[in-house]
């Protein structure tokens, strides 16, 4: 979470003061350690300003950052159906790519009830199926198998 700037400068540079030397009479101006008080003080706040300074430009950096080059992370995660007479497998697909099924619609039937059972776990439109029972990269042969075999066990994968 980021500090406000006026927050930061308060907690960088907020010093106890230095007790007036008695020797001196009490003219804290002319107290050595002070002095040396004094030039930590102006030390600390100017790292404490160069410290702002190159927050402000990573800040300004990341605002700024193509998020299409930014890679972004990938989840898989694996589903298991169970074919149930008069209840479809509940999902539109799009095999254009001819590796994976990608997903374009959930609709009412066996993946709308693993959604609602597995909410961390829910598939989504745009989510790719990479295998179908250990069979992949073919998503011809995927929907063959979808069709064929009573237990479905998929990979999917989330970008």
């Amino acid at each position: 979470q980021a500090v406000p700037t006026s927050d930061r400068i308060a907690f960088c540079c907020t010093f106890a003061p230095t007790a007036p030397s008695p020797a001196m009479g009490n003219a804290c101006c002319t107290n050595d350690a002070s002095a040396a008080n004094e030039t930590k003080d102006k030390q600390l706040t100017s790292d404490a300003v160069k410290i702002m300074q190159a927050e402000e430009v990573v800040d300004a950096t990341v605002k700024g950052a193509d998020t299409k080059a930014v890679a972004k992370p990938t989840a898989q995660f694996t589903i298991k159906l169970v074919k149930v007479p008069g209840l479809r497998l509940g999902v539109d697909v799009d095999l254009t790519d001819g590796i994976c099924l990608v997903v374009d619609k959930v609709n009412p039937g066996l993946v709308e009830e693993w959604n609602k059972k597995h909410p961390d776990k829910v598939v989504h439109a745009g989510d790719k199926i990479l295998s179908v029972n250990g069979t992949q990269g073919n998503a011809q042969q995927m929907t063959e198998v979808c069709k064929a075999e009573d237990t479905l066990e998929m990979l999917v994968q989330r970008e």
